[in-house]
């Protein structure tokens, strides 16, 4: 049986999140705080840790740099109210197999959960799977230096791509109508997902 640390400050959303997994046939538990959950990691390994990344006392961000660190076989799920460009790539870079924000579905965290159980390796993102959706050269390369550089402000990719800031904007706003999303953060996640299918 698969074990799941869940570890999450809101009361309600950590014991839903606990009792829907246990009833999924996991072996949950969960932590209120960054301190907890590490305190818990060094005591026992995990399959997967479910993180959320602003918490009292440490954050998820300590959460996913010890599972980073010393749990290189444990996966980890990031879920977030406050979701940026910055901390999607972060996580990617650290391991995070999904990055979901809140309010999200309980269905695509226990598919995220049962993915990364059947991913036995860290899968290398392939840019060929984006094609389907008509990205051009230009964005692809936009996407590149978000994703595999970090590079988020809008002005650093317009000096990188040797184009003006409102071309960069443009590329943007293309991007979110291809991926149906509404801001960087998301578009990261979605590419992301996509790119590791």
């Amino acid at each position: 049986m698969a074990s799941i640390l869940v570890a999450e400050d809101e009361d309600i959303l950590r014991k839903n999140l606990t009792f829907i997994l246990n009833s999924s046939g996991y072996s949950a538990v969960s932590a209120k705080t960054g301190v907890e959950a590490v305190e818990l990691l060094k005591r026992r390994g995990f399959d997967i840790v479910i993180t959320d990344l602003v918490m009292p006392v440490k954050g998820g961000g300590s959460v996913i740099e010890y599972v980073s660190e010393y749990c290189p076989d444990t996966k980890v799920i990031v879920i977030t109210a406050y979701p940026s460009a910055d901390s999607a790539i972060y996580a990617v870079k650290k391991g995070v197999v999904d990055y979901f924000t809140k309010p999200f579905k309980t269905e695509e965290v226990l598919n995220a959960v049962r993915k990364a159980l059947e991913s036995k390796k860290e899968i290398p993102f392939t840019w060929e799977k984006l094609k389907p959706l008509g990205i051009t050269k230009r964005e692809e390369g936009l996407l590149k230096l978000v994703i595999e550089d970090g590079i988020t402000e809008n002005q650093k990719i317009a000096d990188r791509l040797s184009i003006k800031v409102t071309t960069v904007k443009q590329h943007f706003e293309n991007l979110y109508g291809k991926f149906n999303v509404k801001n960087k953060a998301s578009l990261v996640s979605a590419v992301i997902k996509m790119l590791r299918k």
